[in-house]
């Protein structure tokens, strides 16, 4: 009796050691965090290999107790679904225009109005700074939406047209021109004398090669590879517009994860942000030459942007209570002491 409870104390106390060993480590269940980043761009573009390298990236640097996992092309949903899954917490990350995301905020239209920007220099460092501040703390107060990035360069927007070449506003009446279904670009598009007419973007090449419209707007990269050029024996370098992306995270998803961790995602997502603005550029002017070279398409390099801003009051009259006027004075006060 004596050997089986001397027996019966042992088990139960090397049973207790190790459950109390296994207990203080962390298990992978504990230790390892996964992030979900859903996407709209495909494999082979620019945007879609920095997206993967900031998700390695980070999963080598917290030696993975953060886990970054990616979903591509649209896997998720398109871009307006994809950030509302972040804004409920469904999705951890995803990287949308900021006309895109003013869904939730029209304020972050502001970064694409017309004629706004002088360059990109310009651009970045107000888009960066306290002007904007106000419009990113309201996506974080009322959506829960935090930003990883405020900078991801798309490249700015220029116009092309079927017969006719475009270096001035007066050059553009009579022509129905392809725009999203969004606010800003319709009110651009009919300040600039020219009838805003929305098309689907999977169906744009079909409507200018049909001739259902005569022209569409779209940065370099986007003209290139959608071979709008083919179709189009116009290019006019009008810079009406810049498309900047950002990448957004759910609060609840940053706020989990240490401080140490938090610095990690913020370091890696600014690392690609500025390795895809010099990408990006590079890639735009080297697309832009071989448009000139296939010859199909003659480029227009100085259209008068004077004559276009000008005509741009009507939309931005129209457009004011949208983004609401406190916030639109606020940023054009920034960009002229910045001049």
């Amino acid at each position: 009796m004596h050997r089986s409870i001397t027996r019966k104390l042992l088990v139960s106390t090397l049973g207790a050691a190790v459950f109390a060993t296994f207990a203080a480590l962390p298990t992978a269940a504990s230790a390892a965090t996964t992030l979900r980043f859903g996407h709209v761009h495909v494999n082979g573009e620019l945007a879609a290999e920095l997206e993967q390298e900031f998700a390695d990236r980070v999963t080598q640097r917290t030696k993975g107790e953060v886990t970054v996992k990616v979903f591509p092309g649209e896997q998720l949903g398109k871009e307006v679904d994809l950030i509302q899954q972040v804004k409920s917490g469904a999705l951890d990350i995803t990287t949308p225009s900021m006309a895109a995301l003013s869904n939730l905020v029209p304020a972050l239209e502001i970064a694409s109005a017309p004629f706004l920007w002088n360059d990109w220099t310009q651009a970045e460092n107000i888009i960066r700074g306290p002007a904007f501040q106000p419009i990113f703390d309201e996506l974080r107060d009322k959506h829960n939406v935090l930003m990883l990035s405020k900078i991801w360069y798309w490249g700015w927007r220029n116009l092309t047209t079927g017969t006719k070449a475009v270096n001035k506003p007066e050059d553009m009446a009579g022509l129905k021109i392809r725009v999203p279904e969004s606010p800003v670009w319709v009110e651009m598009i009919r300040a600039m004398g020219a009838a805003p007419t929305p098309v689907p973007f999977g169906e744009v090449y079909t409507a200018l090669q049909q001739k259902l419209v005569d022209g569409q707007e779209n940065p370099i990269p986007t003209i290139y590879a959608r071979k709008f050029y083919e179709v189009q024996g116009n290019l006019s370098m009008t810079k009406h517009m810049l498309q900047n992306n950002v990448w957004i995270i759910n609060k609840r998803s940053l706020e989990k994860l240490s401080p140490e961790m938090q610095k990690v995602l913020l370091e890696e997502a600014a690392a690609v942000s500025e390795k895809n603005t010099k990408l990006q550029q590079e890639q735009e002017t080297k697309m832009l030459e071989d448009i000139r070279k296939a010859g199909k398409t003659a480029v227009v390099d100085k259209p008068d942007r004077a004559a276009f801003a000008a005509k741009m009051g009507p939309a931005y009259k129209n457009l004011e209570a949208r983004w609401g006027s406190a916030n639109l004075q606020r940023v054009k006060a920034a960009i002229e002491s910045a001049k």
